[in-house]
């Protein structure tokens, strides 16, 4: 009789832990593949019209790899720099040459950022709905500036996010 209670306590014991455990949850929002594809291949049709070669990619929210497109021609150098760059934006949760600010004045933290594989190159922009980070994304390969003086890869991945937009919704 009271290995049967045991047991029956045991199994209430289990069945209410979801209950609890949820409490703890920690709720995310992320950008899904087929929207950061959708990304990916609008930055490419652009960068397709201007005649570049880059390296587009899209992470989630934590950094990991959601889309990265390698264009005929692009450098391979820039498959890292174009990861550091959407890594660097979803992390930090700001367009990445603003971080040059930062790391021009204070060479130990530019050391700490190249270290862990973050960049304060141009190009790298989170990806937001509201206030929230739901990923980052990055260009690499776009050489030099626009004719208003904006960096050619972050105004790439600008459009790109522009034109997700309506995709982006709670």
């Amino acid at each position: 009789m009271m290995k049967h209670a045991i047991s029956i306590f045991s199994v209430c014991a289990l069945l209410s832990l979801p209950a609890y455990a949820q409490s703890g949850l920690i709720k995310t929002l992320d950008i899904s593949t087929e929207t950061a594809l959708k990304a990916s291949n609008v930055a490419m049709q652009t960068c397709k019209e201007e005649q570049l070669s880059c390296i587009i990619t899209v992470v989630d929210s934590k950094g990991l790899l959601k889309s990265q497109i390698v264009m005929d021609g692009a450098f391979p150098h820039a498959i890292e720099t174009s990861l550091r760059k959407a890594r660097t934006a979803a992390s930090r949760k700001q367009e990445t040459h603003l971080l040059e600010e930062v790391t021009s004045t204070e060479p130990d933290i530019a050391m700490t950022f190249n270290a862990i594989g973050l960049t304060t190159l141009s190009g790298g922009v989170p990806i937001r709905i509201g206030d929230q980070v739901i990923g980052g994304m990055g260009i690499s390969g776009a050489p030099g500036e626009d004719e208003n003086g904006d960096d050619h890869d972050a105004v790439i991945v600008n459009q790109a996010l522009r034109a997700i937009q309506s995709d982006l919704v709670e």
